[in-house]
Parts: structure tokens; C-alpha cells; sequence
């Protein structure tokens, strides 16, 4: 007689569905060595409670929200470090406009 267990196997396609994940994911996760799987014939089969364990974890680790700086207020604090350093003033837009048009010309230079 065959009992059903808590580890019973999952296809990769069903491990996808209940992990939430697209299949690709599900058999990166097997050849990188971070999901443990079987191979019956040519079809990857995982153990439900590996799964369940493994889709936890990762679950933990991508979804912890952390407050995250303000990417102007970085910029703002970016720039202040370079004029304390440099001792000069500068435009970013402007100096990048003119790196392209630099560029363009030796393009347009290179192509006659």
C-alpha cells in the first residue's frame, strides 16, 4: 500500500504554480543547487517540503522591506561632496550634452 506523505513529489510546473514563479525560475533554482530535486525519466520532480521550506526563505529574503533613501537627497548630498572636494561648480546636463556632441562628432569624423 502506497501512503501519501507530507513529502510527496511536485512536478516543476506545479512548484511554479504554488511558488508563484514562472517554471525557468523553478529549474534555475534545481541546476544552481539551491532547490534539491529528482530526476524520474526526463522530468524534474521536487519534494513538497523542500519547496514549502525553500519558496519561504526566499520569500523572507526578497520581499523585506527596508526604508531606502531618498535618491534626490542623494544626489543633493552626492553633488556637495564632489564641489567640497573639487572646489569647483559644474552641470551635470551641460557636461553630459557636450560629452555627446563630442562624441557625435568623432562618429560623424570617423564615418567620412
Amino acid at each position: 500500500m502506497i501512503t501519501r506523505t507530507k513529502d510527496e513529489l511536485v512536478s516543476v510546473r506545479e512548484a511554479a504554480r504554488q511558488c508563484g514563479r514562472n517554471m525557468e525560475t523553478i529549474r534555475r533554482w534545481i541546476w544552481g543547487g539551491k532547490l534539491p530535486a529528482q530526476k524520474l525519466g526526463n522530468q524534474l520532480f521536487i519534494k513538497r517540503s523542500d519547496l514549502a521550506s525553500y519558496c519561504r526563505e526566499t520569500a523572507t529574503k526578497q520581499y523585506q522591506a527596508e526604508k531606502k533613501e531618498d535618491f534626490l537627497e542623494r544626489a543633493i548630498r552626492l553633488r556637495n561632496k564632489i564641489r567640497a572636494r573639487t572646489g569647483t561648480e559644474f552641470d551635470v546636463v551641460a557636461d553630459l550634452k557636450k560629452m555627446r556632441e563630442e562624441r557625435m562628432n568623432e562618429l560623424e569624423q570617423s564615418l567620412r
